[in-house]
Order: structure tokens, then sequence, then C-alpha cells
């Protein structure tokens, strides 16, 4: 096989294996991609997983998973809760956004290819031998080394309507200040896409990024893990945390038109009117130009920002999201 699971989901307990997913190159003849994979297996339930590390520049997922795998009581589980901490191994290893292998972004290769490239195949290997066996997937992620996002429960809703319901449902349980919901993504290829594909319940996360991980954007992809477990009942309920419903739209991004330095005139979690100052953007070569205002092209409360100052063309220095509420987004 091109691919497969070394991990005993059938045996109550904490198991360690693997998602293995063959590669032959310069180093290795008959390599492997080992993809690290815990499961912890209790009482009756659900089986659900928790994804991190789709991009490897986003540590916040991975080190919260790894705390819940030291921290939780497989006897205390009622269903099975897969756990993979680093599902794009070898970009995580390099703490890179693609992976170092073929420079590939697992978070746009679904459904994937057994026959393709690398992370073809990795996203192959997930969508055959890890999404079928599970009901519903929670997906880390953050800003990595080129955004910071203020903690945000992240997600897409299903097209079918009672899906859509309790993907908001299970959103809003995160325990995060705000719940953005957005639509599909242009590139397309998303484990969220690939998720819904498959008639799974998926929920996700941006939280913390800017290059590295502070202590409290950990401790928020982790309660976000532990209360969507609890959500679905595979640990004691907790109590209800408000949260801000948001959505987000293609105005609601500022991207530069050009090469140079950005200054920005906000900061991260400002709220914003059409037309304000985003920030000012300078020629690196001829300094003494004058420099170019960006403004923002609707109201809103600015939830991400760009961290390299030195920006391309196309490159995103901020974005927004705005207020709205259950009965316009299951409308």
């Amino acid at each position: 096989m091109s691919a497969l699971l070394d991990l005993d989901l059938d045996r109550p307990g904490m198991h360690h294996g693997a998602l293995r997913v063959a590669h032959s190159d310069d180093r290795s003849a008959y390599g492997e991609i080992v993809i690290p994979v815990a499961a912890l297996v209790g009482g009756r339930g659900p089986t659900v997983l928790l994804s991190a590390g789709i991009h490897g520049d986003e540590a916040e997922g991975p080190l919260a998973l790894i705390r819940l795998i030291h921290a939780l009581d497989p006897a205390s589980v009622a269903g099975t809760i897969i756990v993979s901490p680093m599902m794009n191994h070898p970009a995580v290893k390099a703490s890179r956004r693609t992976s170092p292998l073929d420079s590939g972004n697992l978070a746009r290769m679904f459904p994937g290819d057994a026959r393709g490239t690398v992370t073809q195949r990795i996203a192959a290997a997930i969508a055959t031998l890890l999404l079928p066996r599970v009901e519903a997937v929670l997906d880390i992620h953050g800003g990595g080394r080129t955004l910071e996002y203020i903690p945000c429960a992240w997600g897409r809703l299903n097209p079918e309507p009672e899906l859509a319901r309790r993907t908001l449902a299970a959103l809003m349980a995160l325990g995060q200040e705000r719940t953005v919901v957005v639509s599909a993504t242009a590139h397309g290829g998303t484990l969220t896409s690939e998720s819904i594909a498959q008639g799974k319940l998926i929920a996700g996360t941006e939280i913390g990024g800017a290059g590295g991980v502070r202590p409290d954007t950990v401790a928020a992809a982790e309660r976000a893990a532990r209360r969507f477990l609890a959500h679905l009942g595979l640990l004691p309920a907790e109590a209800p945390m408000p949260t801000r419903l948001m959505r987000l739209r293609p105005a609601h991004f500022v991207r530069a038109p050009g090469r140079g330095l950005f200054d920005p005139a906000f900061t991260l979690g400002d709220t914003v009117r059409a037309g304000d100052a985003a920030g000012t953007l300078h020629d690196a070569d001829r300094p003494w130009r004058a420099g170019e205002t960006l403004r923002f092209q609707s109201d809103g409360l600015v939830v991400a920002r760009g961290v390299p100052a030195m920006v391309e063309p196309g490159d995103v220095v901020a974005h927004l999201a705005e207020d709205t509420d259950e009965a316009a987004l299951l409308a």
C-alpha cells in the first residue's frame, strides 16, 4: 500500500502510532513520511479527529494537542479521540507553511492523489484512512509567520441545513471571544472542503501567529479542543461562554498593491470604518517618494494583520470581520 494507519482503534486505552505514507528519495529508497498519531479509546460514543499542523509554521495547534495527549485519561473519554498534532509532518519539522519536500501546501491538496507529489499523497492518506473513521473534525490553525490573528473560532457552514446548524453550534462552543464564519476559499482543496464532501461536521480556529507562540494563544487552542470534545459529549459538559458572531467577506481584505514597506495605522482588534486609512506603503528603493495610503473598503473589526513589513503585490496587510447573527448565517 502507498499509505497505512498503524493505530489500534478497537482496544480501550491510549495508543500511539502513525499515518505512514510511502516516500522514496535519494536518502531512503523505501522510505516513509511518518506522521505521529495518538488515539484515546474510551467508552461508547462518537469518534472525533483533532488536527493541527496542516501548516508547519502554526505551532499553537500542535502544542495544544500535545498537551491534551499527556493530560487526558482514556477512561474518562466517552468515545474515541484521534489526535494528529502534525498533519504535515515535514513542514512542521521545518517550521514552514509548505513542505520542504515539494513546496506543497497541504491545505490546498485535498482530496489528494495516492500517486501524486508527497503532499498530495499525505492529503490522500488523510482523506481515505482518517476521515472515514470519524464523525467530526476540529482543525486548529493560526497565522503562522505571515499573519497574526485575534483568537477566533473559524469555519465554513455545510450546505446541508442540519449540518450547518450543528457546525455553527460547535463553532460557538469553542470558547473563543469571536466566531467567524467564512465562505469557501478561492483556492479550494482544504481539509474543511473534503470533510464537508464526506458529510463530516468540521470546525476550526485561527489563533495567534506572528511567527511564534504565546501562553495565551496555546491556551486558547487547547480550550477550543477541550470544549469541542465536551460539546460532542466525549468529555464532561462545560458551561457556555459568550461569543461574538462574525462573518468574512472579500471586501474585508486589504492587500498591498505593490512592493514596499508597509507602515500600519491600526492595531489588531481595532474597529474601523470604510475609508479609514489602513496604513502607508513606502517605496523601499526610493524612500524619498511620497507613500501610498491604503484604505479599508468596509466597516469591521481587524481580526488579522500581516506580519512582515516588507510586502509584495497581493500580500494581505490586514483583514476584517463584521458582526452578524445566527439567523443571517443559517438563512
